[in-house]
């Protein structure tokens, strides 16, 4: 049984369905027995004598590679990477492409038809018997009617002349599970073997520590970059060639961690830094750069696909925040070895809190704040370039990350990045992440600089801590058990004492924070709650960032002047996402179309107004799974300002909407005044382990057109 190609047939419905996507598939319907028939006709099987087994090989010690492809070794302090290699590389066929496709659909596809859209690429494209595009689909609780695509299944796909058929079915099982890969890799190349041979992760993506493929059948169980290792480390012996690359249409994924653990097994890594849009790749410029280009390398697909993407974004209207990379595998040694000995140059620096500030003002991915979640992946340039007055060594790595990183686009949100992450806690979520990282980290030295910090997120004196085990001699770091013996702060402001200073009314009347002294301090924000006396209750009005800070005495100073952001008269809770000098890019918690979401503002300092970027559903609590794209605005969509309420003692009591405002194209946030009424205003302090201080509260009254009243005699005065 096949789909059937018919562009023009396809509902507007389902291209409208998922916004920024295109590509369309109009598909006969198939039930059960029909499917089960095509599957009994088309199923392929490998007998023994065709397999492509080959001895498991060894390192020149003779250790024998298990769980992974990569065993990273300590010798007195140095970086040893040891990789399984073949002797003679043959290629898997004797022409064309085959892209292995794992297609994890989840909500992707349930809700918006993102994966049917992708599918309908594939076969939208000029057609040649030298590409295919062999795919599983799973993942998800809802396919688009009339695929003949179920959710209860996992079922295998190739595209044949402009259509896609069906050629194997198996029963459910997790795309998040290694054994699910594992087996849809093994069965893809014995059957479908080309010249060059690629493999695409499609679905969510989390970063180095969340992974990829969220499959929402199966409580969001993903892939994390071990179990992707272990599962290609699995059929090695199967083939007789790398992939000519591996890539992610998903988010996050351009990572020095995960680029290390695909060196033995391709030559080039196709991924972004940060999210992606819906539409993700364009499958059909894809097919038809291949079909007029059967032999293209992976770096000239990936030149193009580079190209590709980023017109996509544009046409999807979401480009500003877009970047796509292309990694030359073949150079990550050289690039590990440079990134070691800046670790150790950085962790045997004496200022770590010095460290610490550089690192956390790299550029990031994925939101990282407190409405809408922590990736704690960071541009590895911006941070080379940060830390390097304190490492000289960085500048060799950045030089080795520029050979590495071959072809890489980048827009305006991220015009400095250098087309890899890195893993940073810019904010600790738990132990366990610290755990999971050292599973998959590339410099012995750098799990220790981590460490190190994420001790001092407890408040504790880093001086007095010795972690030297971490970088003892051992064959393969990876192996060796890690779990902090503290619990980094989760819990909110922190009760440590990492600042500490005064709080008081200056001779002027200005609120004041005087600190003890600036060793530790990050940055300060100022914090507002409205007290709605009949309901005995304080409404979160989020962070500003007009304070002043005077670095050499230690003063931060309040520059609240009374009016804040806000959309059809009411103010918007907002949390500062990023700050450069053109602009300042915000988020706040809203109800869009009644789903809980947040919108993305940007306020313009060039042209001192305010501009609405979309909306964004953050990073999922539980998964660790990053939403894909940023919703643009429609007209006539319902936005409902979302505040979160706490009692006088602090607690969160419980959440509410205000008025509906609806989009349209003359819509706009402006700066107005506060309504009249009681508020609280303090400052929250951020020290660079990532803990926060709420400063002492006071209380002030707005009179509803600007002025600002303090109470003089809640703090003394200087």
């Amino acid at each position: 049984m096949k789909f059937k190609k018919s562009v023009a047939a396809v509902t507007a419905a389902l291209v409208l369905s998922m916004s920024g996507c295109s590509g369309k598939m109009d598909v006969g319907y198939q039930d059960d027995e029909e499917i089960g028939n095509a599957a009994s006709e088309s199923s392929y099987t490998v007998s023994e004598s065709d397999s492509l087994y080959q001895e498991p090989e060894y390192d020149n010690e003779g250790r024998v590679f298990t769980d992974s492809a990569t065993q990273l070794s300590l010798s007195s302090g140095d970086l040893t990477i040891n990789r399984r290699t073949r002797s003679n590389s043959v290629p898997m066929g004797e022409s064309g492409w085959t892209i292995l496709v794992y297609l994890c659909g989840s909500d992707l596809e349930s809700d918006y038809n993102a994966a049917t859209i992708d599918l309908s690429e594939m076969v939208s494209g000029d057609y040649s018997e030298d590409v295919q595009f062999v795919i599983q689909t799973g993942g998800a609780q809802q396919w688009y009617e009339g695929t003949g695509i179920f959710s209860t299944k996992l079922q295998r796909w190739v595209n044949v002349d402009g259509d896609i058929q069906l050629v194997e079915e198996l029963p459910g099982a997790s795309m998040g599970s290694q054994d699910t890969l594992e087996d849809f890799v093994s069965w893809g190349v014995d059957n479908y073997p080309a010249k060059r041979m690629g493999l695409v992760f499609w679905n969510h993506g989390g970063g180095s520590i969340s992974g990829v493929c969220f499959d929402e059948n199966y409580d969001g169980d993903s892939l994390s970059l071990s179990e992707i290792d272990s599962a290609l480390n699995s059929v090695y012996d199967q083939m007789t060639d790398k992939f000519e690359f591996i890539g992610f249409d998903a988010c996050l994924m351009s990572t020095l961690e995960t680029a290390n653990i695909l060196v033995p097994y391709a030559r080039y890594m196709f991924a972004s830094q940060e999210t992606e849009p819906g539409g993700g790749w364009n499958y059909t410029d894809i097919a038809n750069f291949l079909a007029r280009n059967p032999d293209a390398d992976g770096s000239s697909l990936g030149e193009m696909q580079c190209e590709s993407y980023y017109q996509h974004c544009v046409d999807n209207g979401d480009y500003e925040g877009a970047t796509f990379a292309i990694t030359d595998l073949s150079k990550l040694d050289a690039l590990l070895t440079a990134f070691d000995q800046t670790a150790k140059e950085l962790y045997e620096y004496s200022d770590l809190n010095s460290v610490a500030r550089a690192a956390f003002s790299t550029d990031n991915f994925g939101g990282n704040n407190r409405t809408e979640g922590y990736t704690n992946m960071v541009d590895l340039r911006g941070f080379l370039l940060q830390v390097q007055q304190y490492a000289p060594s960085a500048a060799d790595a950045i030089n080795a990350l520029d050979k590495a990183v071959i072809h890489n686009i980048t827009g305006r949100n991220h015009s400095g990045a250098g087309g890899l992450a890195l893993y940073y806690p810019l904010y600790f979520d738990g132990s366990t992440e610290l755990s999971v990282f050292s599973g998959v980290c590339t410099s012995a030295y750098y799990l220790a600089l981590v460490d190190e910090i994420g001790y001092g997120s407890t408040g504790a004196d880093v001086s007095d801590y010795s972690n030297s085990e971490l970088y003892d001699d051992c064959d393969d770091f990876w192996g060796e058990d890690y779990v902090p013996d503290y619990d980094p702060d989760t819990t909110g402001a922190s009760s440590a004492d990492t600042i500490t200073g005064s709080v008081f009314f200056d001779e002027d009347g200005t609120y004041t924070v005087q600190l003890d002294d600036m060793s530790a301090f990050n940055y300060a924000t100022c914090t507002m709650f409205m007290d709605i006396e009949e309901l005995e209750c304080l409404i979160y009005l989020g962070e500003d960032d007009e304070v002043n800070i005077d670095y050499d005495t230690g003063t931060i100073t309040d520059a609240f002047e009374g009016d804040w952001p806000s959309l059809g008269g009411w103010p918007l809770a907002i949390t500062t996402v990023g700050v450069t000098e053109d602009r300042s890019i915000y988020t706040a918690p809203v109800r869009l179309n009644g789903v809980d979401t947040n919108l993305r503002i940007e306020y313009d300092w060039n042209t001192y107004t305010w501009n609405f970027l979309g909306t964004w559903d953050g990073i999922d609590a539980e998964t660790g799974a990053a939403a894909r794209d940023t919703v643009t605005l429609q007209p006539g969509d319902v936005i409902e300002p979302a505040y979160t309420t706490y009692d006088y003692s602090g607690a969160e009591t419980s959440s509410f909407y205000g008025d509906p405002v609806y989009f349209s194209n003359d819509l706009t946030i402006e700066y107005e005044p506060l309504e009249e009424g009681v508020y609280y205003y303090s400052m929250t302090l951020y020290d660079v382990f990532g803990n926060y201080y709420l400063t002492d509260s006071v209380t002030f009254t707005c009179d509803g057109t600007g002025g600002v009243f303090y109470d003089p005699d809640e703090l003394s005065y200087y």
